[in-house]
């Protein structure tokens, strides 16, 4: 455990290190996918949404989960990271429902991170209603403000909206970056990585940038 902390440290240092020197340009079709239509963002107009799908089931989106917070943490000004559980079957639903509980008892990061550990370091795979709740009882939330988060009418808005934008950006791969609802980010032959995911969505970032300072 402690080699692999230590491996998330310098793999952190190395992905916020590469964010601020990006000597090549990002190519449509290869490093990034336009999508099929332009989905309307939460931010205001003048703000980059910078939406991270993921699956608490992904091993990719558990190993990339420090550096996204991590990134997410660090960024100012025009851009905003929002998180958005991918959904596609009932499993994911239900995982997507954790992520919402969590948020709903003002536990986020904690949860979020916990479920990720769950399932990849506890062999715990929260398939269950019985397994979430034991797992949010060993992480200190009681049973009756488990109870009446997980059945709230705002966490079940929650990922029914989650639902449809996992449809509406048409994404079935994880993890997944979505920009400013026009651009999606993921893994593959040239996005190989961590850090050139990264390096990716910088890019991406800076390309919404300069058309924004060519409007005017």
């Amino acid at each position: 455990m402690q080699i692999k902390n230590c491996f998330l440290i310098l793999l952190i240092a190395c992905f916020a290190t590469i964010a601020t020197a990006q000597p090549r340009e990002s190519v449509e079709g290869v490093h990034y996918q336009v999508l099929a239509r332009q989905i309307p963002t939460e931010t205001p107009e003048d703000v980059i949404e910078t939406r991270e799908l993921f699956w608490y089931g992904c091993p990719e989106c558990f190993t990339l989960e420090p550096l996204m917070t991590d990134w997410r943490d660090g960024v100012r000004g025009d851009l905003k990271m929002i998180r958005t559980p991918a959904i596609w079957n009932d499993l994911m639903a239900m995982h997507a429902r954790i992520y919402y509980t969590g948020i709903a008892i003002d536990a986020e990061d904690r949860i979020h991170r916990a479920a990720f550990r769950a399932i990849h370091e506890e062999n715990n795979p929260l398939r269950t209603e019985v397994q979430i709740r034991e797992f949010f009882l060993a992480n200190g939330v009681d049973s009756e403000t488990f109870n009446t988060a997980w059945n709230s009418d705002e966490v079940s808005s929650s990922v029914q909206q989650a639902q449809l934008r996992s449809s509406d950006y048409g994404v079935d791969k994880l993890p997944s970056v979505i920009l400013n609802g026009r651009y999606i980010v993921t893994h593959n032959e040239k996005v190989f990585d961590h850090i050139e995911f990264n390096i990716a969505i910088n890019l991406v970032v800076r390309r919404l940038r300069d058309e924004r300072r060519s409007d005017f």
